[in-house]
C-alpha cells in the first residue's frame, strides 16, 4: 500500500501533495496511516508541508509536523515552508513552524526572509511577531532589498518604527539608515524623510554598498539629496537643503545633485538647486557637465537656463565631448545656435572629430558654419562618414554618453 500512495510522474505531484494543496485534511489522514512519504519533493514539486503552509491550510500544517514533516525541505521552483507562508500573510502558520524550528532568517538567492515578506505587505503584526522572535533586521535574501529599505519605500512609518524601537543606537545612525533615506527620497516619500531626519538619520552620508539608485545613465546615485533630485521631488530637496543638505555632494564616480536633476530632465529641481548655490560646472573624469547632460536630453529650455547662469559652454566633463560637439552631431540646430551666441569657441581643435566647423560641414549644417568663417575647411571622406553615422547613432542618450570620447 505504502507503494502506491507514494507514486507519481517525474513533473507530477503525489496524492499527499495534490490534498495538502487542496486542504483535504480528511485525505492527507489516510494517506498517512498508509505511510505516504510526508517529505516527498521533486525539481518541479515542493512537498507537502511546503504546499499546506503557502495555501493557508493550518490544521494540515499541524498534522504534516506531528508526522514529522521537515520545516527546512526546498524545491527550485517553491519557497520554503516559512518563506512561503509569510509571503501569503500566513501569520499562524509563521508562528506554528518557528515553533517547530524553522529558520527564522532563511533566504537565498531567489527567495527573500519571512520579515523582508512581512515588511513588503505592510503586516505589522507580522513584523512585530518576527522581531520578537529575533528576525535580523539585516538579512536580505530573493530580489527583495533589506527591510528597512522596504518599508522606506512604501511610506511605513509605523513599521519603521519597530525596527527604531528594536535598534541597538539611541539615534538612527549608519550605512542603514543613511541608505533608507536614500531610498525615501528617491520614491518621493517626504514624510518618511522627515521622519528619518527627526530621528538622527545623517542625510550628508554616502551610501557606498549595494542598494543605492541609478539614474537612467546608469550612474549610481549615492547621497539621499541626489536621490532627491534624481527623482525630481522638490518639496524632499526642500526639506533637505533646509536641513542642511550639501547641495554639491557627490564622489569622483557620481553626479551632483544639479546633474542628477538635469539628467532626468527635472527642471524645478533644477531651479530650485541654482537657486540654493548648485556650482553650474561641476564635473570630473567620470561625470559630464550639467550642461553636456542637457544636451543630450535635447533640453534646449535647460541648456538656455545653465547659460544664463554662467554655465561654461566649452567646458568638456566625464567621456563626452564639448558641448559644441554633441550639439552638432545629434543636429540639435537651436541649441547649436544657443552655443554659438554664448561665444562657443569654434575653433576649438578636438583631437577625434576636429574643429566644430568641420564637423558642422560634414554634418549639413554649413548654413551655421558660414556665419561663422567663410572658407570651412574640408572634412576627410573618411572622417565624414563616421561623422553621419555617429550623427545617427546618438540619437540615444545611452549611446551618445559612448561614443563621443575624446
Amino acid at each position: 500500500m505504502a507503494l502506491l500512495v507514494n507514486v507519481h510522474l517525474e513533473s507530477f505531484p503525489s496524492a499527499l501533495e495534490i490534498a495538502a494543496k487542496n486542504g483535504n485534511s480528511d485525505i492527507i489522514e489516510l494517506l498517512l496511516e498508509a505511510n505516504a512519504d510526508v517529505n516527498a519533493t521533486k525539481v518541479r514539486c515542493p512537498s507537502a508541508l511546503q504546499l499546506a503552509s503557502f495555501h493557508g491550510h493550518r490544521n494540515i500544517v499541524q498534522l504534516l509536523l506531528k508526522h514529522g514533516a521537515d520545516v527546512h525541505v526546498q524545491t527550485q521552483q517553491f519557497p520554503p515552508a516559512l518563506q512561503g507562508a509569510a509571503s501569503k500573510g500566513q501569520n499562524e502558520i509563521v508562528e506554528l513552524l518557528l515553533d517547530n524550528g524553522a529558520d527564522i532568517d532563511a533566504h537565498d538567492q531567489q527567495y527573500p526572509t519571512a520579515l523582508q515578506s512581512a515588511v513588503a505587505d505592510c503586516n505589522k503584526q507580522l513584523v512585530e511577531s518576527l522581531l520578537d522572535k529575533g528576525a535580523s533586521i539585516n538579512a536580505q535574501g530573493g530580489l527583495l532589498p533589506p527591510p528597512v529599505n522596504i518599508a522606506s519605500a512604501n511610506g511605513n512609518r509605523s513599521i519603521l518604527k519597530l525596527f527604531l524601537n528594536r535598534n541597538m543606537n539611541a539615534q538612527v545612525q549608519g550605512e542603514t539608515w543613511a541608505r533608507a533615506l536614500l531610498v525615501a527620497a528617491f520614491h518621493g516619500r517626504r514624510r518618511m524623510v522627515e521622519f528619518l531626519i527627526e530621528n538622527g538619520a545623517d542625510f550628508n552620508q554616502q551610501v557606498q554598498s549595494s542598494g543605492a539608485f541609478l539614474l537612467p545613465s546608469g550612474e549610481t546615485l549615492i547621497t539621499a539629496l541626489q536621490a532627491a533630485a534624481g527623482g525630481g521631488h522638490k518639496a524632499i530637496i526642500k526639506l533637505l537643503i533646509k536641513s542642511g543638505a550639501d547641495v554639491g555632494a557627490s564622489d569622483h564616480r557620481s553626479p551632483t545633485p544639479l546633474q542628477a536633476a538635469v539628467t532626468g530632465g527635472h527642471k524645478d529641481a533644477i531651479q530650485l538647486l541654482l537657486d540654493n548655490g548648485a556650482a553650474v560646472d561641476d564635473h570630473n573624469q567620470h561625470c559630464p557637465t550639467a550642461i553636456q547632460r542637457a544636451i543630450i536630453n535635447c533640453d534646449r529650455r535647460t541648456v538656455e537656463l545653465l547659460l544664463c547662469r554662467g554655465a561654461d559652454a566649452n567646458l568638456q566633463g566625464g567621456q563626452l565631448a564639448p558641448p559644441l560637439y554633441i550639439a552638432i552631431a545629434m543636429g540639435h540646430r537651436g541649441i547649436v545656435q544657443l552655443l554659438l551666441d554664448h561665444a562657443t569657441n569654434v575653433d576649438t581643435q578636438c583631437e577625434r572629430y576636429g574643429t566644430a566647423l568641420m564637423l558642422m560641414s560634414s554634418l549639413r549644417l554649413r548654413d551655421i558654419a558660414k556665419v561663422h568663417n567663410h572658407n570651412i575647411p574640408v572634412m576627410p571622406n573618411h572622417y565624414s562618414r563616421r561623422l553621419d553615422a555617429l550623427m545617427l547613432e546618438t540619437r540615444r542618450d545611452d549611446v551618445a554618453r559612448t561614443k563621443f570620447a575624446n
